[in-house]
């Protein structure tokens, strides 16, 4: 109960500084160096295997709240760190919502929000950007990059930064890198790699227009950096997951197009789609149609197509699209979709995380699991409560919506 009562007097102090931040366009002071010299940072991490052989990831797909995150879902991050006791954090893309941090300081503020409570943990965490972490945000990437260095747990860093500009359009994509897991933690070996791609927002060509993508200078830093492990491992490729915010266009490749009608499916530029036969329809699920790059953007296929080539991923890992959940392969690398976890965005009763956990003896391999937030909350009473009350708040906002929707928007068109 003090805890509780402790947590309430942080969110009451909480919601007077986004009060005061409102009134402010100052941002924070930076400093011009902590980039941790590059790709260094990941690198001195030094991560490694625990003492059963494993690493675990708990992949954290769409944040995607404001400066002030609802007790409820801080307390959904503490759950779900509790429950899987990973080995590394990995943040996926829309990780604020960009859209209500518009001013001043907020994004720093929101970013702390959840940093905060890993840093409790003391679990090292990495972060990717989505499209929602940059828009018309009151801090770039850059800026927000800098935010997240200033806690010891994160071991992410800018990385590659690169740009595309048509017209008066610019795609900045920021913090691209790579964490290699070492051998042990004397070890130089480097047994399993994890790949972090900023996939952009949106395509600033408006003539294609769509959701960004990776852009070709972070494909051909892949590759150098990919051939450079495959050399010192004997030449053979180093086993790797990579993780990024935005679906690539693959998934219409892999997905199985069937008939209009068919029961379960969804439908994109006229077409329609059901996961492949051999996916279990228990535990994937597609909530919505896949949202990549427009699937006739061909530079945005170069990415997956080079992983294919390089043959050392085994499965590139998303979010994005809140309510989907699948693993389907491709060429040899799996394409996966991980639920969101948000509340102050679209989601369902599915909303939760992943893990993935690598096995020392055989880091080709992977295996995976998701989490609900029902599952996580299981035998607590304060968390279950929580959920609870948001379910009714989910109801009658559900209404509302319904109600604008159906009843009274007609009248103002």
């Amino acid at each position: 109960m003090k805890q509780s009562l402790r947590r309430f007097g942080k969110i009451c102090v909480s919601l007077l500084l986004c009060g005061m931040l409102l009134f402010t366009c100052a941002a924070p002071a930076i400093a011009e160096d902590v980039n941790g010299g590059g790709f260094d940072r990941p690198v001195n991490a030094h991560l490694t295997f625990n003492e059963d052989g494993e690493f675990t990831i708990l992949q954290v797909a769409d944040i995607q709240d404001g400066a002030l995150l609802t007790t409820l879902a801080k307390e959904t991050l503490r759950a779900a760190v509790e429950k899987t006791n990973p080995d590394l954090i990995m943040l996926t893309g829309d990780n604020i919502a960009g859209y209500v941090c518009t001013v001043g300081s907020l994004p720093m503020y929101a970013i702390r929000q959840f940093m905060e409570i890993f840093e409790e943990f003391g679990i090292p965490v990495a972060a990717v950007y989505g499209n929602h972490d940059d828009q018309n945000t009151a801090m770039d990437k850059e800026a927000q990059m800098e935010v997240y260095m200033e806690y010891d747990c994160f071991i992410g860093c800018k990385g590659v930064v690169a740009e595309k500009t048509v017209g008066s359009n610019t795609m900045k994509n920021v913090g691209t890198y790579n964490i290699p897991v070492f051998a042990s933690k004397d070890s130089d070996q480097v047994l399993f790699n994890v790949w972090c791609f900023d996939s952009g927002n949106y395509n600033p060509d408006n003539s294609v227009g769509g959701y960004g993508y990776v852009l070709p200078e972070q494909v051909a830093w892949y590759e150098d950096v990919s051939n450079a492990l495959k050399a010192e491992n004997g030449g053979e490729p180093v086993p790797s997951i990579a993780f990024q915010h935005i679906v690539p266009p693959q998934i219409y490749r892999a997905l199985k197009e069937v008939p209009k009608g068919t029961e379960g499916a969804i439908t994109r530029n006229g077409k329609y789609y059901t996961l492949p036969d051999d996916v279990d329809p228990a535990t994937n699920w597609l909530g919505e149609p896949p949202c990549p790059p427009n699937v006739d953007f061909e530079p945005a296929y170069a990415q997956v197509d080079s992983m294919v080539r390089q043959g050392d991923v085994v499965a590139l890992f998303y979010g994005h699209d809140h309510i989907n959940s699948y693993i389907v392969p491709y060429e040899g690398i799996d394409l996966v979709s991980s639920p969101g976890m948000t509340y102050l965005s679209y989601n369902d009763a599915n909303r939760g995380f992943r893990t993935i956990t690598i096995n020392k003896a055989d880091p080709s391999a992977y295996t995976t699991r998701t989490y609900t937030v029902e599952e996580l909350f299981e035998g607590n009473t304060f968390r279950t409560v929580l959920l609870k009350l948001q379910s009714i708040i989910d109801i009658v906002k559900g209404f509302f919506v319904d109600l604008w929707n159906t009843k009274l928007q007609p009248l103002f068109s």
